[in-house]
């Protein structure tokens, strides 16, 4: 059995490059995947769509179980990363939430813009500010933190190494603790910002 390793994870400049690349990727492909539907989806999207941006014209929105749903749907991907970093099988399943989250961002996106076309633009716009740009970041360091200690936790189980697991820990729940609080921003902004900022947009486009 080989020493103790202290575990040293800090922001991996190619793996923030790598993550922007899948992120990138993820938004690139959702947004086609919308024109590779058949036209009953479409026409499913464009129903959904057009509720959506009523609702939110009139304001008639369901405040508090919105607030709900998106808070524990949002904490869920938070918790559900920083766990898998902690285990040897999360790297590979971190990777597929990150670039699902990417993925249903183009996905939204590429269907307002295939059903409002030019105005398409600022409704996106409206539509992913801020909330959105705040969960970019949230997923990204999160992800670059939990890959970090997953490499590094396979890769002292493949060369039978220990691990002083004690002093990451604690940056690893300060992560965690972050991410919570500005997952709960993100949350508010989402569910009390956004409608008033696509408001103000449906009423000049729509």
């Amino acid at each position: 059995m080989k020493k103790m390793d202290k575990i040293n994870i800090t922001i991996n400049k190619k793996m923030f490059i790598f993550l922007l690349a899948l992120f990138v990727i993820g938004i690139i492909v959702g947004s086609l995947f919308v024109t590779i539907l058949k036209d009953s989806d479409k026409t499913l999207i464009t129903e959904s769509l057009n509720n959506f941006f009523t609702n939110v014209k009139t304001l008639n929105l369901k405040w508090k179980s919105t607030l709900i749903t998106t808070l524990i749907t949002q904490a869920s991907y938070v918790i559900g990363i920083w766990i898998l970093g902690i285990s040897i099988i999360g790297l590979p399943l971190i990777l597929i939430i990150y670039f699902s989250k990417a993925f249903i961002l183009g996905f939204s996106i590429g269907s307002i813009l295939l059903n409002y076309n030019v105005k398409g633009i600022l409704l996106s716009i409206a539509y992913i500010f801020p909330h959105q740009i705040i969960n970019f970041f949230i997923y990204t360091i999160l992800a670059i933190y939990a890959l970090s200690l997953s490499i590094k936790l396979f890769d002292s189980l493949l060369h039978k190494k220990k691990l002083d697991f004690r002093p990451i820990l604690n940056k690893y729940l300060f992560i965690l603790m972050v991410s919570v609080v500005l997952c709960i921003t993100s949350t508010l902004l989402e569910v009390f910002v956004m409608p008033r900022l696509v408001y103000y947009v449906t009423t000049l486009v729509l």
